[in-house]
C-alpha cells in the first residue's frame, strides 16, 4: 500500500496543481508515475509539497521524469510550498537549483498563468 495520497486540483484546462500527501519513495513512486507523470498535462503543472513528510533519491528522481517530459513538451512545473526538510534533501543531493520553487500556491498559480 502507498504511503502517499495525490490531490489533483484543476485550476484551469492550462493549470493542474498536485498536492502530495505522505511520503514520495520507491514504494509510492508507481502511484506518482500512473497519476502524475503519465496522463496528459496542461501547459503548467504545479506541485504542492506541503503536506510531503518524506522524500527519498527515488522520489526525486520521480520529479525529474515529470519535469523532463513537461519541458520536452514545451510545457512548465513549478514546486510550492515544500517545507525546510524536503528542500534540505534536495540541497544535500545538489538538485534544488534546476526547479522554480514558490513560497505560496497562490503565487505559483499567477506565474503559471
Amino acid at each position: 500500500m502507498s504511503q502517499l495520497n495525490i490531490k489533483k486540483k484543476e485550476i484551469s484546462s492550462e493549470i493542474f496543481v498536485y498536492i502530495l500527501d505522505g511520503r514520495l519513495d520507491e514504494n509510492s513512486f508507481t502511484d506518482f508515475k500512473s497519476e502524475v507523470i503519465d496522463p496528459p498535462h496542461p501547459n503548467a503543472v504545479i506541485l504542492n509539497l506541503s503536506e510531503l513528510k518524506y522524500i527519498s533519491s527515488s522520489g526525486i528522481r520521480s520529479i525529474f521524469e515529470l519535469r523532463y517530459k513537461l519541458l520536452n513538451d514545451g510545457k512548465k512545473l513549478f514546486l510550492t510550498e515544500a517545507s525546510d526538510k524536503v528542500i534540505q534533501i534536495f540541497n544535500l543531493l545538489g538538485l534544488w537549483k534546476p526547479f522554480t520553487h514558490f513560497i505560496t500556491e497562490a503565487e505559483a498559480i499567477e506565474a503559471a498563468k
